[in-house]
């Protein structure tokens, strides 16, 4: 959100255009922090490895994603952009405490309203009517989407998690919780290992980090941009650069023989 709205700072209305629609492929704290969970889980020892490549993949596409927007939408306009750098200092130990105070609470604030609140309704819609989750509203819902995770390797669950991170992105492992009914960290790890085989943990993972942004962001890009024709297309890009993503990674994956396997 802050990214989106410091684009205006950019004099070039399509330099600044472009810089909306390419922020929201820079992986944001949120991002991470499902994509620290995902890999301890599913590579262990090797999860920073795995972890530093889908955010250097993710940055090599956004490099590619802006070239190409460069050649095609926005091209033969040149933006030109100039902007004085503040001095450097050494932080301060007191700056770094107050930073950390006051992005803890902040997510303090959003896990006791946004996510909690989200995460009572889907518990709800996965209880009822019962028994049971494959019988609920929330089995209803995803059954019909699951065609969709064919290509992708993706079971309905996973669908409807990845379909969470809309409204916040840590959305995600409070879905899988409820999901694959965990309530704890180390329990959802090894229910998630036991049950989705490598190649779709991959396939989910890199749809989570390329996934539309959340309501928020998008509120901020049309308001930003004073345009949804603008502010859908650049969501309808991430959409189709995700699900493709994905699907190319699993169908790899299968065509090798790769990570098809549960544990």
């Amino acid at each position: 959100v802050p990214a989106v709205m410091c684009a205006r700072a950019i004099e070039s209305g399509s330099g600044r255009l472009l810089t909306i629609l390419l922020a929201p492929l820079v992986p944001c704290s949120a991002r991470l922090v499902v994509l620290s969970f995902l890999t301890a889980a599913f590579f262990g020892p090797w999860a920073w490895l795995v972890a530093f490549a889908f955010v250097g993949a993710n940055l090599a596409l956004l490099a590619l994603t802006g070239i190409a927007l460069s050649h095609t939408l926005f091209r033969g306009e040149r933006m030109p952009f100039i902007m004085e750098l503040p001095l450097y200092h050494m932080p301060s130990t007191r700056t770094i405490a107050r930073f950390a105070w006051d992005n803890a609470w902040a997510f303090l604030r959003k896990a006791g309203s946004l996510i909690l609140i989200f995460s009572i309704l889907l518990w709800g819609l996965g209880y009822f009517p019962g028994p049971g989750l494959e019988a609920s509203y929330l089995a209803r819902f995803g059954h019909q989407i699951a065609p969709v995770g064919d290509l992708l390797g993706l079971d309905w669950r996973l669908l409807v998690a990845l379909l969470s991170s809309f409204i916040a992105k840590e959305n995600v492992i409070a879905a899988l919780g409820i999901l694959y009914g965990s309530a704890e960290c180390a329990g959802l790890a090894a229910n998630l290992v036991a049950t989705v085989p490598p190649a779709s943990a991959l396939s989910f993972i890199a749809a989570s980090m390329l996934f539309i942004p959340c309501v928020a962001t998008v509120a901020v890009m049309r308001k930003e941009t004073g345009s949804w024709r603008w502010t859908l297309f650049g969501v309808g890009l991430l959409l189709v650069i995700a699900l493709g993503a994905a699907a190319l990674i699993y169908q790899a994956c299968r065509l090798s023989g790769f990570g098809m396997e549960q544990a």
